[in-house]
């Protein structure tokens, strides 16, 4: 297995365990470009994943609820309980619910058995928690200083993010058209169907030297200054660790309510680029 990575079959890893090399491999199966996900998240998954990814009745789905369940009990204690350790416990729990949300994912890709239904049921629980997070931090920051900017600009940016992921969504599906209108016209359409039919694909992890790892990490400190989806995670732990929540609502939800704006027009002069260099319009 030097050259490539271990996935099981879904018949066999209930009767199989691969050594912890190639299971380490194995578990590599996808690439973060965010900063967040990059330096926390990904390594977190892979280490949690590591000692129970070949026991039958760890299951991606299991993984999923506790995952649920590790969010809402953060949110809950960020809204509610407005004390330093109730904050600090509850942006932890959160986090840890990013984490758990990252390993069910690649839990299914592991064993080859991800489905179309479970990728839906992701990613409409990640846009409910992210919703419920930013009212907990709106109401949280609201209590303390009685500033109605505190509610208004975390709603500005939840919306921003929605739009900007909203936008996004758009831009793929127009790509999509277009890949199936270049499919048809130059008789290319069965491969690029293959290529689309695997909403949680696998992804053999690079080979990285040292300067490589040290370019990655650059890479993640860079990609920060992008403000992606999952590094508000990272805004949220840091604003409660530092207990100073307003540095979430004020500071960073006044730069991802720019996406109510900004968002849309990345994506629209980005879709009219790739629509250009296949002449289309």
């Amino acid at each position: 297995m030097a050259d490539c990575y271990a996935v099981l079959r879904p018949e066999e890893y209930k009767t199989m365990a691969l050594p912890l090399k190639e299971r380490w491999m194995g578990l590599r199966n996808y690439q973060s470009k965010d900063f967040w996900a990059m330096v926390f998240a990904r390594p977190m998954t892979i280490l949690l994943l590591l000692p129970v990814a070949d026991i039958p009745w760890v299951t991606p789905n299991l993984i999923t609820v506790l995952g649920v369940i590790a969010k809402l009990a953060g949110i809950l204690l960020v809204a509610f309980d407005h004390s330093f350790t109730g904050g600090l416990i509850g942006a932890l729990l959160i986090n840890l619910g990013l984490v758990l949300d990252n390993m069910d994912g690649t839990l299914a890709r592991y064993r080859n058995n991800g489905s179309m239904i479970g990728y839906y049921v992701d990613k409409s629980v990640d846009i409910i928690g992210l919703a419920a997070m930013f009212i907990a931090l709106a109401w949280r920051a609201f209590s303390q200083s009685g500033e109605p900017i505190d509610l208004l600009l975390p709603m500005a940016a939840f919306a921003g993010t929605s739009v900007t992921a909203y936008s996004k969504w758009i831009a793929a599906r127009v790509e999509a058209d277009a890949n199936l209108r270049k499919g048809l016209e130059d008789g290319t359409l069965e491969e690029y169907a293959r290529s689309r039919v695997d909403n949680n694909k696998s992804e053999a992890p690079p080979k990285r030297s040292a300067a490589d790892w040290v370019r990655w990490f650059m890479s993640a400190i860079a990609s920060i200054r992008k403000f992606n989806e999952v590094d508000i995670y990272f805004f949220v732990l840091l604003a409660l660790a530092i207990d100073y929540v307003q540095l979430f609502t004020r500071y960073a939800s006044g730069v991802y309510a720019l996406g109510l704006v900004v968002g849309p027009l990345f994506f629209h002069f980005q879709l009219k680029a790739l629509l250009k260099s296949r002449n289309m319009k």
